[in-house]
């Protein structure tokens, strides 16, 4: 049985990097999480993950690294809404057989959560997430 490090607890465990990741170290040692705390405090030799993220993007910067994509956001957002609209799409494609059922959106609700069938967000449907999937799979059969 793993333990602490440290105080040798044996809940809420962590692996901790002897050298931090960002420096090349590979070796771990294993901190509950009080004591992994500490370890990146601000006294801990200037180890606080802050510093440490600060420093590994500036290496990167300097090797030439792109970090992110400053040159055109619009494109970028535009490139997530039509991502996220596509996954949409196909969750609903795939619930229509389910959904094309002839009763309400309560009752379709009602029987999808029996069913222990999960929306998108692995959530609780209600009338309310039933009717915007049916007008999506409206939507998409009108533009074939």
């Amino acid at each position: 049985m793993k333990k602490c490090f440290e105080c040798e607890t044996t809940e809420d465990l962590q692996e901790h990097h002897v050298v931090p990741k960002s420096r090349g170290g590979t070796k771990t040692v294993t901190l509950c999480y009080e004591c992994h705390m500490k370890a990146h405090g601000r006294d801990s030799k200037g180890m606080n993950h802050s510093r440490l993220v600060k420093e590994a993007l500036a290496r990167a910067k300097a090797r030439g690294v792109k970090l992110g994509n400053r040159t055109n956001p619009k494109e970028t957002r535009e490139k997530a809404v039509k991502a996220i609209k596509s996954k949409a799409d196909r969750f609903a494609i795939k619930l229509s057989p389910i959904l094309s059922e002839e009763c309400s959106h309560s009752a379709m609700a009602r029987k999808l959560n029996m069913l222990g069938i999960p929306t998108a967000r692995n959530g609780k449907w209600f009338p309310s997430t039933v009717s915007s999937i049916r007008k999506r799979i409206k939507l998409l059969q009108e533009e074939k």
